[in-house]
């Protein structure tokens, strides 16, 4: 492991973060019909953003897109589920077509499903979603996020990373499946994943955070009453959606990358989420599953 941390160094407080517009960029969310990233979208396009919303259902999208528009900002749908390789690679190409630089990749879906399922390509769901779209988004849209003055990936991490135990013959738990371990461990290699970008493209401020425990449709395969007990005591999606915001928009985390961050504070990941070589055999186990 290195001794450092790639990026800016930096003490283990709270980072206020400076308030800047952010007229004329162009911002993509995913998962933004529901929770965090709806509210994420929302909050983005008041602060003058063009908002790509980046939705798996279509008219959902296109609801959100339509809402803010009528609220005098600006967005677009990119129909794209993020479970599913082609789907990425045809949304990437319509970015890439589209727009002359990409400001902002907010690879903000995810899920937790009940029993071993499987994506359009055979991956387990969850490590499908959660993981490997985004990293195969994130590749495919490094030429465009390059074109901007000062990219940043937000990646949406969770503390449940720490849970984390990457298993190199077991993955993706074909062996051993439990909703939870699938998806420590997918929050885990996103970490990884985050770490070893920072790395790689040093002009790219990548960084992955815990927006909080917030009330979402994440954990709407859990037993029940589980979802319904949390959405009683947890935060609101759009308190969880507020450090998101900041880290896409903030001018004073414009170069911070490599770090983690625990809603508004700078934090250590996990032992696991710091080891490079590990970080740098998923990429290459990622780049090959993805091409």
């Amino acid at each position: 492991m290195r001794d450092e941390e790639p990026g800016r160094q930096g003490s283990r407080k709270r980072v206020s973060g400076a308030s800047e517009s952010i007229a004329g960029q162009t911002i993509l969310v995913t998962g933004a019909t529901s929770g965090i990233g709806i509210e994420t979208a929302r909050a983005l396009a008041k602060k003058g953003a063009t908002v790509v919303v980046g939705a798996r259902d279509a008219r959902r999208g296109q609801a959100v897109v339509d809402e803010i528009v009528a609220g005098g900002g600006r967005a677009e749908l990119l129909e794209i589920d993020m479970a599913s390789l082609a789907s990425i690679r045809q949304a990437g190409d319509r970015i890439l077509a589209a727009y002359p630089k990409l400001d902002v990749l907010v690879n903000n879906a995810g899920t937790a499903v009940s029993g071993r399922r499987l994506s359009p390509d055979g991956h387990e769901l969850t490590w499908a979603t959660n993981f490997l779209g985004p990293f195969l988004l994130t590749r495919l849209l490094l030429p465009l996020l390059k074109k901007s003055e000062r990219p940043r990936v937000v990646n949406v991490g969770s503390e449940g990373h720490r849970a984390g135990r990457l298993d190199w013959e077991n993955l993706e738990l074909a062996r051993g499946y439990k909703t939870f371990r699938a998806y420590a461990n997918s929050k885990l290699a996103l970490a990884l994943f985050t770490r070893e970008l920072a790395r790689r493209e040093p002009g790219i401020a990548a960084v992955v955070l815990h927006p909080g425990g917030i009330a979402t449709k994440i954990w709407g395969a859990a037993p029940k009453p589980i979802p319904w007990i949390l959405n009683l005591v947890l935060p609101s999606a759009a308190k969880g959606a507020a450090p998101v915001v900041r880290l896409a928009s903030d001018s004073e985390l414009a170069r911070v990358t490599g770090r983690y961050f625990n809603r508004f504070r700078e934090a250590a990941p996990s032992p696991a989420a710091r080891n490079d070589a590990d970080a740098t055999r998923l990429w290459e186990l990622a780049q090959r599953e993805t091409s």
